[in-house]
């Protein structure tokens, strides 16, 4: 669990399709694609959450659903409290809990033939990221929140109907926290038939917006595969038409994803550089990413593929 804060923008002059990453760390994405179909999802989301409704990004792993979720948060403004979802969080990961104990201890020899001892214990109490996101006014991001239990999550539906996180614990210092105004809430799950994914309670899901995200067309998908590796268009869009081309033909319930042409193209992009980057290689390298996602692919048929004549929607 993470406090990120958000820098600056870059000066003017930038690419209107660009926008600077502001998070520190996360070096591998520094910039988003933008194109009519990525924002027309964006304004939405960021109007809802601009009123104060918690916005639930839903769709399939390799998306990008935390992504958005986070330009989201750089276009809110403030400083993001980010948490994970797991089967092993608790009550207390969103209430805080008691984490020790200070024992002090006063020895009073002004006599010297008397001795006065006093002695005070207190509760060392930890507030919860949550606790400590509405407090400040941050916004809190929780990622794939369906990973956790029913019974942990219900600790937000106070927090998204009232804006006020209960504790029932004796040793809290407060038993209630009122959220500050600028306080928002951003999830980010996966479909329910994914391993490890359990449902979301509907009185949770009745007090936020769901924003069921899809595939990207292919044209925006090349956008975003040559903007994550640095190669050129050109040869981002023949990967993601190479990579389309065994997702429309192989009958699997795991096929590539956004992920695998970004992989692919990744790997590729240094032999762009370094100027050999043929079709055998493309097609070596594009075959090991495929059959690691237990897809048939072998770089000879691949590498047919890449000599045909592009006739997808790329093409057009």
């Amino acid at each position: 669990m993470t406090v990120l804060s958000p820098s600056l923008p870059h000066a003017a002059g930038i690419d209107a399709a660009l926008v600077e990453n502001p998070w520190l760390g996360l070096r591998r994405s520094g910039r988003y694609f933008q194109n009519a179909e990525t924002e027309a999802v964006f304004a939405r989301a960021l109007g809802y959450a601009r009123a104060g409704v918690c916005v639930h990004l839903a769709g399939p792993a390799g998306l990008g659903k935390t992504t958005l979720a986070l330009r989201i948060a750089q276009a809110l403004g403030r400083p993001v409290a980010f948490m994970t979802g797991n089967e092993w969080l608790g009550s207390r990961d969103f209430i805080g809990g008691e984490i020790g104990q200070t024992v002090t201890s006063v020895v009073d020899r002004y006599i010297q033939s008397v001795r006065r001892t006093e002695q005070s214990a207190r509760i060392d109490w930890k507030e919860s990221i949550l606790g400590q996101a509405m407090r400040c006014g941050h916004t809190f991001l929780y990622d794939e929140f369906t990973r956790a239990s029913p019974e942990a999550n219900a600790a937000l539906l106070s927090v998204l109907e009232e804006g006020v996180l209960v504790s029932t614990d004796g040793a809290s210092r407060q038993h209630y926290i009122e959220a500050h105004p600028d306080f928002r809430v951003l999830l980010t799950s996966n479909p329910h038939d994914y391993r490890g994914v359990k449902a979301a309670p509907d009185a949770l899901i009745d007090r936020m917006v769901t924003l069921r995200l899809e595939e990207p067309s292919a044209p925006t998908l090349a956008g975003i595969v040559a903007l994550r590796s640095g190669l050129d268009p050109a040869t981002a869009r023949r990967i993601v038409e190479l990579v389309l081309s065994v997702q429309r033909t192989e009958e699997t319930q795991a096929p590539p994803s956004m992920r695998t042409a970004i992989l692919v193209a990744r790997l590729a992009a240094p032999l762009r550089l370094a100027g050999r980057l043929s079709d055998a290689a493309l097609a070596e390298i594009a075959a090991d990413v495929l059959r690691g996602r237990g897809l048939e692919a072998d770089a000879v048929s691949l590498e047919a593929k890449l000599a045909t004549p592009t006739t997808g929607e790329l093409a057009r």
